[in-house]
Parts: structure tokens; C-alpha cells; sequence
């Protein structure tokens, strides 16, 4: 049989896609730990519509304005949620 890499190349190879995977995984992990989000992040986070925020801000949901963006806190959003569910 043909090897195109050694066996040590492979094992290396294995390495450091293990290694890139579990940076990758650390990094989205942090991103979702991300206290304050912007609408953008909040409407692919939480798979929702622009709507949907309108009608979470009508609830109680609230929000601040840093420069151009909204951005809302993971923990309102939490309990605006868990609210609406009740």
C-alpha cells in the first residue's frame, strides 16, 4: 500500500486538528458566555426575528445604546423568557 505521510507525519497531522478543534470549540464556548449582546447577535443566538425582540422589549426586556448598536444583557433576556413561558 502507498502512504502519501509517515506515520509520525499522520500522528502530527491528527495533532493538530485536535488541537485547532479544541481552540475552535474554547473560543465559541467564551462567545456564547458573552454577557452583553448586539441585535444581530441576539436574533442568531437566540434564532429569533427582529419582531420577536420588539415584542421581548414590549415584555420588559431591556436594552442600551452604545454608539450605533443596541445591545441587550444574556441574563434580561433570560428572565424576559422565562417570563413569556409562564
Amino acid at each position: 500500500m502507498n502512504q502519501l505521510l509517515s506515520n509520525e507525519a499522520s500522528q502530527q497531522l491528527v495533532s493538530d486538528i485536535v488541537s485547532l478543534a479544541e481552540k475552535l470549540a474554547i473560543e465559541r464556548a467564551k462567545q456564547s458566555q458573552k454577557r452583553w449582546l448586539r441585535q444581530n447577535e441576539v436574533m442568531k443566538e437566540y434564532r429569533c426575528t427582529h419582531a420577536d425582540i420588539t415584542n421581548w422589549e414590549i415584555a420588559g426586556l431591556r436594552k442600551r445604546r452604545q454608539g450605533k448598536s443596541w445591545y441587550y444583557d444574556r441574563k434580561d433576556i433570560d428572565e424576559v423568557l422565562e417570563t413569556l413561558k409562564q
